[in-house]
């Protein structure tokens, strides 16, 4: 948590500091003078919800919402047309929303301020119902609803008994409850809904159709759906830029992909054409030159959809230097979208290979839930698929394939780590949730409870502590003593990491060194004959946090670390597969 400065701003720019609030995680304004804010409990969850009058002191604030559950986050927003404030309550695969008319009064003119924090009228949308989620806003007396509940309710509200996919619904003001919820926009199993943006006579989604993104434009007026053009071939990744006006025609959209640097859009909604646009090129580097394609891997039954971007001088080669990205977890995509750090490689003729296996989105809920819980192994063996693939089609060869992958995806790599090591060259792990079952094994631990619904609960169930330990980096580790070679490892971690803690990296390094598989390190630096032997490198940095280093302590050049932190892993993988 962090304090929060309110400053007012007067019409000729100047600036006049009102107060500060302590121990804000979130906030929306209000009207009148009021804004809303969640605090952190000692677990990092946000679970409570206060009002707070802008002026009084913040002893004086109102509780609105508390959420006592220890799986439970909640947030708090506004509708885009400032009719009502929003609680959500949420879980990873269910939520509970709240509403309330942004014109209440908590604080009436001339009530005492300690005696106004009178019961608020809060009015719930749908009662929870595991593994259902649903997301509100609202526009000209009706409130749009994205959500994957089941189209014929039942009375006991009981976990669903399979992912359903996400649709839109609306419902009137007056009574928004989901018996009253009247279907507007659907889409098949391997589809999904990723966002939702309202305008005074139209509504934007974003949807993704067979990995691929796609922008609807609903006319409200005359309620038919359009479909808005998208550059680089559908290649990309699209996301809704700020929009915050209501009453307007025009929406701005922002693309890249993996050659091209961020880019935005303005379209005319009612014509479906683009009026301007805002694109920049990366130095160095002519889109032009540059292939990206999507393959299907067969794996078993299931097709993994495998983004390819490299050369197209370079497309024939065979054994070229590659790179296998791989993320999977939570229902977030792998986006094949522009990224610094990997420019250096396509430069010097890599492929950069984007492993869409199961636990993403990318092909709609099942997608998703065919990898989380005690599906996780379906993530590993999608991503051996895909190194495989790549060495049988002589793409690549196993001295000149690398493998990354992020927190989640670091576990991932660590899995595919432990059960086929002769497929790579080099692996690097960043912040990597290597240690699954020690962390959800202890309760006490931040984010633990809430991270049920991703992984399991082995403290309680038999069945998840086996289908945890089948995969864990951690636990598998005996696995590199049968192997006939062990690619060299990078792993890095933060000592401030809230999310990974930094012994997780630093037990599963002590545990892989135990296995006697890697050369002793000597130092840090990469001047050795690496393939001589594969080495083991731990880069933990104790200042910083799940996402590079805090700005007070980095160089003024690179003030979150990236650029050092992302120079070196690419010296580690040049030192090693080229």
């Amino acid at each position: 948590m962090s304090s929060l400065l309110i400053f007012s701003l007067d019409d000729s720019g100047k600036t006049k500091h009102l107060e500060t609030l302590e121990s804000v995680f979130n906030f929306v304004f209000g009207l009148d003078g009021s804004l809303f804010y969640s605090v952190l409990n000692d677990k990092l969850r946000a679970f409570k919800i206060f009002g707070h009058q802008i002026g009084r002191p913040q002893s004086e604030r109102a509780c609105i919402f508390t959420e006592d559950n220890e799986e439970l986050f909640v947030d708090i927003t506004r509708t885009k047309d400032k009719r009502f404030h929003i609680i959500n309550s949420s879980a990873l695969d269910s939520s509970e929303v709240y509403i309330f008319d942004s014109k209440h009064k908590f604080w009436p003119a001339g009530a005492d301020h300690k005696q106004s924090n009178a019961p608020i009228p809060l009015t719930l949308v749908r009662p929870r119902q595991k593994g259902v989620e649903y997301f509100v806003d609202h526009h000209n007396g009706e409130f749009a609803i994205l959500t994957n509940s089941p189209r014929a309710e039942s009375a006991d509200k009981k976990q669903t008994a399979s992912p359903l996919p996400f649709r839109l619904v609306r419902a009137p003001t007056l009574n928004p409850t989901s018996e009253n919820w009247t279907e507007l926009l659907s889409v098949a199993d391997d589809e999904t809904i990723e966002d939702v943006e309202i305008f005074k006579d139209h509504i934007m989604i974003t949807i993704k159709r067979k990995g691929r993104p796609a922008v609807l434009i609903y006319d409200k007026n005359n309620q038919f759906f359009s479909e808005l053009p998208l550059p680089y071939g559908g290649c990309c990744t699209v996301r809704p830029d700020s929009n915050p006006q209501l009453d307007t025609s025009s929406v701005r959209l922002r693309f890249s992909s993996p050659v091209h640097l961020d880019s935005v859009a303005k379209y005319d909604m009612r014509t479906m054409r683009q009026t301007q646009s805002w694109a920049s090129t990366p130095l160095h580097i002519d889109p032009s030159r540059y292939s990206i394609q999507r393959v299907d891997v067969r794996n078993g039954n299931t097709n993994v959809p495998l983004t390819l971007v490299c050369q197209k001088s370079n497309m024939r080669a065979k054994g070229k230097p590659t790179l296998l990205r791989v993320y999977g977890a939570y229902g977030v995509s792998l986006e094949p979208e522009f990224r610094l750090e990997d420019i250096p490689l396509l430069l010097r003729g890599w492929t950069i290979a984007l492993a869409h296996v199961r636990g993403g989105s990318e092909l709609g809920r099942e997608w998703y839930f065919g990898g989380k819980g005690k599906n996780k192994i379906n993530s590993v063996h999608d991503l051996l698929a895909c190194a495989c693939f790549l060495l049988n089609r002589e793409w690549t060869t196993c001295e000149r394939l690398a493998i990354s992958g992020v927190s989640a995806g670091g576990l991932v790599v660590g899995a595919a780590l432990s059960m086929s090591p002769e497929y790579f060259r080099a692996a690097t792990l960043h912040v990597p949730f290597v240690d699954p079952l020690s962390a959800m094994l202890d309760p006490k631990l931040p984010l633990t409870s809430v991270e049920v619904a991703e992984w399991g609960d082995p403290l309680t169930s038999q069945s998840d502590f086996e289908a945890i330990r089948q995969y864990a980096p951690y636990d598998n580790t005996h696995l590199l003593q049968k192997a006939k070679h062990v690619p060299s490892v990078l792993v890095t971690a933060g000592g401030q990491d809230k999310r990974v803690s930094v012994w997780q990296p630093a037990k599963w390094v002590a545990r892989m060194r135990d296995s006697g598989r890697f050369v002793p390190n000597s130092h840090s630096g990469l001047q050795t004959d690496s393939h001589n032997g594969s080495r083991l490198l731990f880069y933990p940095k104790m200042n910083e946090g799940h996402f590079h280093a805090n700005s007070n302590q980095s160089d003024s050049n690179d003030e979150d670390g990236f650029i050092s932190a992302h120079a070196f892993r690419n010296a580690f993988l040049i030192d090693e597969v080229e």
